[in-house]
């Protein structure tokens, strides 16, 4: 039995990596709070994902976040824009190669793509 659900969401903030990165790997890509996605990682910890973030992710992985799903990344601190000022972040930078355009998943018409049914 996968214990990690019973645990609660641990949301991976900025004091998580001020001291040093983090390698996790992608376990589900769900809806979250305030309309912005959430990474879910193999190991239960979860990162509401930013417009920076989600523009790096695309860029490597393609649209369709059922292409994100097991890859590898880096959670590092960094800097990304809010309100007219770069603040503290944290930052996703891929480790996992990126895809060619011919491997990457076509988007769900319904501008979906996130797997609504696994909870952790």
């Amino acid at each position: 039995m996968d214990m990690r659900k019973y645990s609660g969401d641990h949301f991976l903030k900025v004091d998580d990596v001020r001291n040093g990165s983090i390698q996790a790997q992608i376990a589900v890509v769900k809806q979250g709070k305030f309309d912005k996605p959430d990474l879910v990682f193999e190991s239960g910890d979860v990162l509401s994902l930013n417009a920076t973030n989600n523009k790096i992710l695309m860029r490597a992985y393609g649209p369709s976040s059922d292409d994100w799903i097991g890859k590898l990344v880096e959670l590092s601190l960094g800097e990304a824009p809010y309100q007219g000022k770069q603040i503290e972040s944290v930052k996703v930078s891929p480790i996992s190669p990126p895809l060619k355009p011919s491997e990457q998943t076509k988007p769900k018409a319904d501008g979906g793509g996130f797997d609504d049914g696994i909870s952790f």
